[in-house]
């Protein structure tokens, strides 16, 4: 009897302590609108990332044409070969 009174007083004494500590490992549930928030900032995110690489793709395609267009302009240009008047030996022309 008193071994069954000794476990009630020390299963009173932990379970309180037990219980606390299981409810502060869980996080409260999020609200729907707190939800959607989260998914409007990750879809606004996604979009400002993708944002970013096209404006890299278009910076460096950019960056080519100018590059190309640069050769054009700036390319040594080759006059056509001049006909000589033939000469004979010994004469002048």
């Amino acid at each position: 009897m008193r071994f069954m009174v000794a476990v009630a007083i020390a299963s009173s004494l932990v379970l309180p302590l037990a219980v606390p500590v299981e409810a502060q490992t869980r996080l409260p549930r999020t609200s729907p609108s707190e939800r959607r928030t989260d998914e409007i900032n990750r879809q606004i995110q996604q979009d400002q990332r993708i944002l970013g690489v096209e404006q890299d793709i278009q910076n460096r395609s950019n960056q080519i044409r100018q590059n190309i267009e640069r050769d054009r302009l700036f390319a040594p240009r080759t006059l056509p070969p001049v006909p000589r008047a033939r000469c004979g030996r010994g004469k002048v022309c």
